[in-house]
């Protein structure tokens, strides 16, 4: 194999363990603070080192992992300021889509709105967490879909990670994914009737809710902070 297609085998390697990473941190299968050994990963994944450190060099980058030369690497404690920006970026862009998308209502998009709504009351039912994860990420899709400018749905998710650390766990908690729909449920029949002002509000209460499960959750920077750095002994010295 050459240097060059040793190169690309590497990078498509860290891109894929990247994305394993990431959804997992998000997903809280690795939690705040949780040790990221690189031969554990390595053995996990099945993959050689090069790519797993790779893929922790671009979790830094974007603050899902936190790096301490000859300590170790760690996940990265939910920050509660890029919380607040996601939600921020997530309202003001959100809500304009919203608003287009209710000009721009036709039948199929009715439609898949309506079969949209009953997928998430079925995954609510059967108690399906994931699922209603899943489909609420594709129901926020559907409205900037909907409002001419799916692209910025890319935008939106590029700085909604920390935001969806937080969403992950308020979908855990028993009951909580009822209320969600019902939320949901508001913001789509008033999309259904074309009413953007309406449905704008509900959005936006929709979205700040993350706030409200924050709080609930106990979460502060604080109490999310990772645990101080422990001081090498040197060799001999008293312990």
């Amino acid at each position: 194999m050459s240097a060059i297609d040793r190169d690309r085998r590497n990078s498509r390697l860290a891109s894929q363990v990247f994305t394993t990473l990431r959804e997992d941190i998000v997903r809280g299968v690795l939690p705040p603070n949780a040790p990221l050994s690189e031969l554990d990963l390595c053995d996990r994944l099945q993959v050689s080192r090069t790519p797993v450190r790779e893929a922790l060099i671009k979790l830094a980058e974007e603050g899902l992992v936190k790096i301490y030369p000859q300590f170790g690497s760690f996940v990265a404690p939910i920050s509660l300021e890029a919380v607040a920006v996601g939600q921020y970026i997530r309202e003001h862009l959100e809500c304009a889509l919203i608003s287009d998308a209710a000009r721009r209502m036709d039948a199929d998009a009715i439609r898949r709105i309506q079969d949209s709504m009953e997928a998430q009351a079925k995954a609510v039912e059967d108690g399906d967490a994931e699922e209603f994860y899943s489909l609420d990420n594709k129901f926020h899709a559907m409205i900037a879909e909907f409002g001419g400018n799916p692209k910025v749905w890319n935008v939106i998710s590029q700085t909604k990670t920390q935001f969806d650390r937080v969403r992950y766990l308020s979908v855990q908690e028993p009951g909580r994914n009822g209320k969600l729909l019902e939320q949901h449920k508001e913001i789509a029949d008033n999309l259904i009737a074309g009413d953007g002002v309406k449905a704008k509000a509900a959005l936006r209460r929709h979205l700040r809710e993350v706030f409200t499960t924050v709080e609930k959750l106990g979460l502060t920077e604080a109490t999310n902070a990772l645990p101080p750095r422990r001081r090498r002994t040197a060799p001999g010295a008293a312990t």
